[in-house]
């Protein structure tokens, strides 16, 4: 066993060893073990709940883990994707429970007036000695502080500040000069399979793709700790704006093959993801917001007043919507957030989740529903949420009539929720048209038998026949309305199908020697295929169980699997087989 290392963290963990164990496969699990007591999980870090790591398997991969009390989320850069989850984040979450990892606490963010008053209280001896330790300990806080101190100006920013323009040409200039013809090829049989050689020069391009960005994203991760969100942000948008006209780059083996556009901005997208995420952990000013919203709209300002050419810059608003929501956070910069929104006529479905974290914020009831009301039957989350929101004042005509729209654009999305809060008498054929449309995609039969309590005799022969290409569905059907007659037909139809055993169970005792005539001839048949092997005999019992629940037929069910069991060669798989199932 790998030695605990009794830290001071605790386990608080609420998740457990079996916890991982059942979501891995077995072999996931014994190899992320073998990981896990050869040390390949590597600087683990914990805010929160949420845990950040790398585990070294045939190359380096970025895990992390959520650990919510409800829901446990895992995630691995790894292509891992048969079943459960892969051997490193068995490791990584193996080395979570033992605790050894680096926790880095959370800043409760500070009250922007408190601190003013608080530093017009200090005296300025004790100012200048946290200044001089605060440069001592940063040599880049230094060299601003000399440039600030030559510089006839009283703005930092205008002397240090990150440039957009730079570094938008800066990234466009190395994005559209990759070579892609000379990838490194590597032999990767951590997963036990073959890999294509486009697979491998894919991931091999990705890598150098991502490595280009690094300095940036490196860059802008630093800005954040030290709560300078301006530069962080003139990063971003240089990239975002940098990443767009890219020439479609590839190489000989078409390894992109006319995607490249596609592929930088997705993985522009990803680390869009990373960085919001890490803008929660900022200490936020509101004036330090109100700069960054008041730059992203110089932005969408500059290249709306542009000419339309291919090599325009376009700002999709939507990009931006979860940084606005992990921004805005305070009343002063969501109404700030609003007046720039309006001020750029962009009040559209794009901005509606934007807007309406912005009535949240502002504790604006009003807001929220001219919103939602506006949007709702063009995003389905939004009428979830105004759904939700009726549901809780309890204004039933205005919940069935977003309902409605609901279920008219997103039936799979609203069916059950529409089961479990319609008024099923105020609304009856909505309620009604839902369950149709949930027994219809889940083969739910609980749900079934209450929906023919709403039917006609019509009716419910109609909605049974849809299905009967779902034999084993329609069979289940068809046994609750005791249409047994038709389920002798389905079965003759087809004695061969995969799940003839499901469809032959109702009716046993009501046709006995049809069943015990086909379950015979199914198992004869077996017996002549040449390739027979323990699988054919392991289907074959799943048939001759049944022969043992036909009450008129035991006699001759006895004699049958006897001469099964007794066949000459001697088939010791097959003799196998039927004991283990109680047949002799």
């Amino acid at each position: 066993m790998k030695p605990n290392n009794n830290n001071s963290h605790g386990n608080s963990c609420h998740f457990t060893i079996e916890d991982i164990e059942e979501m891995a496969t077995g072999k996931s699990f014994e190899r992320g073990e073998e990981l896990y007591f050869s040390d390949a999980v590597r600087n683990i870090t914990k805010k929160g709940n949420h845990y950040y790591g790398e585990v070294i398997g045939s190359r380096p991969y970025n895990v992390y883990l959520i650990d919510d009390e409800d829901d446990l989320q895992m995630g691995c850069t790894c292509p891992y994707d048969f079943g459960g989850i892969c051997k490193h984040l068995v490791a990584f979450a193996l080395e979570i429970l033992d605790g050894d990892f680096e926790e880095i606490p959370e800043i409760a963010p500070h009250n922007e007036h408190d601190f003013k008053q608080k530093y017009s209280e200090i005296d300025t001896d004790k100012k200048l000695r946290f200044l001089e330790q605060l440069l001592d300990r940063d040599n880049d806080l230094k060299q601003q502080f000399l440039a600030f101190s030559e510089s006839g100006t009283e703005q930092l920013d205008a002397i240090i500040g990150e440039n957009v323009e730079a570094v938008k040409s800066d990234i466009h200039t190395a994005l559209s000069n990759l070579d892609f013809d000379d990838l490194p090829y590597y032999d990767d049989y951590e997963y036990g399979y073959y890999r294509e050689q486009w697979e491998i020069e894919y991931d091999a391009a990705i890598d150098k793709i991502k490595a280009v960005f690094t300095p940036y994203v490196q860059s802008i991760t630093t800005y954040l700790k030290k709560g300078n969100l301006l530069d962080a942000f003139r990063i971003l948008l240089g990239l975002y704006e940098g990443t767009q006209n890219l020439p479609d780059l590839d190489n000989d083996n078409y390894v992109f093959d006319g995607t490249y556009n596609d592929v930088v901005e997705n993985i522009l997208q990803e680390y869009f993801q990373n960085i919001t995420k890490n803008i929660s952990t900022v200490i936020k000013s509101n004036k330090a917001v109100k700069d960054v919203i008041s730059l992203i709209f110089e932005r969408i300002s500059h290249y709306k007043n542009q000419k339309l050419s291919e090599e325009s810059v376009f700002y999709a608003i939507k990009d931006f919507e979860a940084i606005f929501q992990s921004l805005v956070t305070g009343k002063e910069p969501a109404l700030f957030l609003h007046q720039k929104i309006k001020e750029n006529h962009l009040e559209s479905i794009f901005t509606a989740k934007i807007l309406l974290h912005i009535a949240d914020v502002l504790q604006d009831e009003k807001l929220w529903i001219d919103t939602a009301e506006l949007y709702a039957k063009h995003d389905a989350k939004i009428s979830k949420q105004l759904l939700k929101k009726y549901r809780l004042k309890n204004q039933t005509s205005d919940f069935n009539r977003i309902a409605k729209i609901a279920f008219d654009n997103w039936p799979d999305e609203f069916d059950k929720y529409l089961i479990d809060n319609l008024d099923k008498d105020q609304q009856k054929e909505l309620y009604v048209n839902a369950l149709k449309h949930y027994v219809s995609r889940s083969s739910s039969i609980p749900y079934y038998k209450i929906l023919k309590n709403y039917l006609t005799k019509d009716e419910t022969i109609a909605f049974v026949n849809r299905f009967k290409n779902h034999k084993v569905f329609y069979v289940q059907m068809l046994e609750i309305e005791k249409r047994y007659e038709e389920i002798l037909a389905c079965v003759k139809d087809d004695i061969y199908c995969y799940d003839i055993e499901k469809l032959l169970k109702p009716i046993l005792n009501i046709y006995p020697d049809d069943c015990f005539e086909i379950i015979v001839k199914i198992n004869q048949k077996a017996m002549q295929d040449t390739k027979r092997n323990r699988s054919t005999y392991q289907i074959m019992v799943k048939t001759l169980k049944l022969l043992k629940k036909i009450i008129s037929k035991k006699r001759e069910a006895e004699v049958f699997l006897k001469s099964l069991y007794n066949h000459k060669p001697n088939l010791p798989a097959l003799k196998d087989e039927m004991r283990k199932a109680n047949l002799i």
